[in-house]
C-alpha cells in the first residue's frame, strides 16, 4: 500500500501523481524566479558575472537539488500534503474526496519546527 487506504486506488494514485507534478513545477518555478532576479541584477550592473555564476552554482547545488530530492523521494500523497501545508497547492485544488485522507499529514507538515535545547 502506498498510503491511506482510500488514497490507494488507481484513480487516486494518478490524481495524486498529477497534483505532485503541479506542486513540483510550482516549487521549482519559485526558486527559478529568484535566479531570474539575479540575472536582472547582473544586467543592471548590480552584481558582476562571477557573482551571478556563483549564484547559479548555489542554485544548482542547493535549491534545485533540494526540490528535486523532495519530489523524487516522497510518495505522491506525501508531496501533495506537504505542498498544501506550504501553500504551494491550495486546498481547493485537492479533490474533496481526497482531502480528508490528507488532513493529518497536512497538519504534520504545517507544524512549526521546534529547536532542540
Amino acid at each position: 500500500m502506498n498510503g491511506p487506504a482510500n488514497l490507494d486506488t488507481k484513480l487516486n494514485r494518478r490524481r495524486l501523481r498529477e497534483l505532485s507534478a503541479v506542486a513540483h513545477v510550482r516549487e521549482l518555478s519559485a526558486e527559478l524566479a529568484k535566479v531570474e532576479e539575479d540575472f536582472a541584477r547582473w544586467r543592471r550592473g548590480e552584481i558582476d558575472p562571477f557573482e551571478l555564476s556563483d549564484r547559479i552554482h548555489r542554485f544548482h547545488d542547493g535549491a534545485s537539488r533540494d526540490v528535486y530530492v523532495i519530489y523524487r523521494d516522497s510518495r505522491p500523497y506525501q508531496a501533495v500534503a506537504r505542498a498544501v501545508a506550504y501553500r504551494i497547492l491550495e486546498q481547493a485544488e485537492i479533490p474533496s474526496d481526497l482531502l480528508p485522507s490528507l488532513e493529518t499529514l497536512i497538519g504534520f507538515y504545517d507544524q512549526p519546527l521546534v529547536e532542540a535545547d
